[in-house]
């Protein structure tokens, strides 16, 4: 083997010594030419090759972007895509604005009071019979029980009222994008919308209850039960006045909560039953919000107070079910549920499809960092070896011959005699 390239080695020696790429025409016998001239063709090839080697390096290791485009894609080649090119994706929308009600439904879950028997005519009825022939005083729960209780029902409907009419609104909410949103952004932002539209029909109903509560007290509206002030006539000259009712060191004038603890009296004032969790007060709705519902969660304190009514008309009424309970307790105010609006648990649907399909994508692309393929490179390189070649022919030539020359002066000046004087 060796035998054999030492041979190929002699009989090319000679060939590559003498190659020449620059011979000029016709060819000249000038040996300093001929020099130059074997000098430019093994700097050119030498400057040729390298040049190649680092053009290949350089376009088969650095990195490029390359972009993709599909045309209207389908929600699961959209996810697909999503999830492989999440940072880079980008989907162009042709219906821009859709509304909630597309892609959203919200459901919600009520106090179970709201639903029950207790808010019904026939429970107002039935607490309207109180006891024939019997004087029931004014601080007797079945008295004021018909009037609690229907005051219950219109804080019910007036809730059921208020989240209809907000949600006909926020159903009618535009949502605006672009370009499709990825669905778990998606999920995020109509969750936060949701929770948005919530707190603000919340505290939009509080405050004007709350007015209408401070309107009442501040005029001192007198109650239809005389539950707030006493009424006194003087019938000598025809003259009523009116007297504020205390309860405890509480006076009505001053406060509108006066409360005190519901009960069942005889006609002598002596008393019968306490109502557990059940307030009378200055005004129904305040002793209302006031009171809770442990007692109608109660079987046996349920038939209790049935027993203080007509007998004849006893109503077969099963407790409130505890069970069912899920933000409330057995003793919370009906304030603290009417804070939460009277919704034990909110749910809601988030339909991302139906998101995706009004937004009809009308193309999808994305990026992603590769390396240049070998077709590529191949095709670089040989559109830049022309110029190269072009440029290095152009150049090489006239370089060397420059050097070759300032060499040659060089060495003709050194060996040159310089004649001396002697002194």
């Amino acid at each position: 083997m060796l035998v054999f390239i030492n041979q190929l080695y002699q009989k090319l020696k000679v060939p590559l010594k003498n190659y020449n790429l620059f011979s000029s025409i016709p060819p000249t016998t000038d040996e300093y030419q001929l020099q130059n001239q074997r000098i430019s063709t093994r700097v050119f090839i030498v400057i040729l090759v390298s040049s190649l080697l680092i053009l290949v390096l350089y376009t088969s290791l650095i990195d490029i972007t390359q972009t993709v485009t599909i045309n209207q894609p389908t929600l699961t080649k959209y996810l697909e895509l999503s999830s492989l090119h999440s940072q880079t994706l980008t989907c162009d929308c042709q219906q821009i604005s859709i509304n909630y009600q597309t892609f959203l439904q919200i459901k919600y879950t009520f106090h179970q009071i709201c639903n029950s028997i207790f808010i019904t005519q026939n429970w107002f009825d039935f607490l309207s019979g109180g006891r024939p022939n019997e004087i029931v005083l004014v601080e007797d729960f079945r008295r004021t029980s018909t009037f609690i209780f229907q005051s219950l029902n219109t804080l019910c409907n007036l809730v059921k009222q208020t989240i209809n009419n907000r949600l006909i609104q926020f159903y009618s909410t535009q949502y605006v994008s672009s370009s499709v949103v990825p669905s778990e952004t998606f999920s995020l932002q109509v969750d936060s919308f949701i929770s948005q539209f919530i707190s603000s029909m919340t505290n939009d109903f509080l405050l004007s209850l709350s007015s209408i509560r401070q309107m009442i007290q501040s005029n001192a509206l007198l109650s239809a039960l005389l539950t707030n002030y006493n009424l006194y006539e003087y019938s000598s000259i025809l003259f009523v006045y009116s007297s504020a009712r205390w309860f405890g060191n509480c006076s009505c004038a001053t406060s509108a909560k006066c409360i005190y603890q519901a009960a069942i009296y005889n006609s002598t004032g002596s008393l019968l039953f306490i109502v557990p969790g059940m307030y009378s007060g200055c005004y129904i709705v305040e002793s209302l919000l006031q009171s809770d519902l442990r007692c109608f969660y109660n079987q046996s304190c349920l038939s209790q107070i049935q027993s203080y009514f007509y007998e004849s008309t006893l109503m077969n009424i099963r407790a409130l079910n505890e069970s069912l309970l899920m933000e409330f307790h057995v003793d919370s105010t009906i304030e603290v549920i009417l804070n939460n609006l009277m919704i034990e648990k909110w749910d809601w649907l988030i339909t991302y499809e139906n998101y995706y399909n009004e937004c009809a994508a009308s193309r999808c692309s994305y990026t992603y960092e590769t390396k240049n393929r070998p077709i590529y490179i191949v095709t670089t390189i040989v559109g830049l070896a022309g110029g190269l070649i072009t440029v290095l022919k152009l150049i090489i030539p006239r370089v060397v011959g420059f050097i070759s020359y300032h060499i040659r002066k060089h060495r003709t000046n050194r060996n040159r005699i310089v004649p001396t004087i002697e002194s």
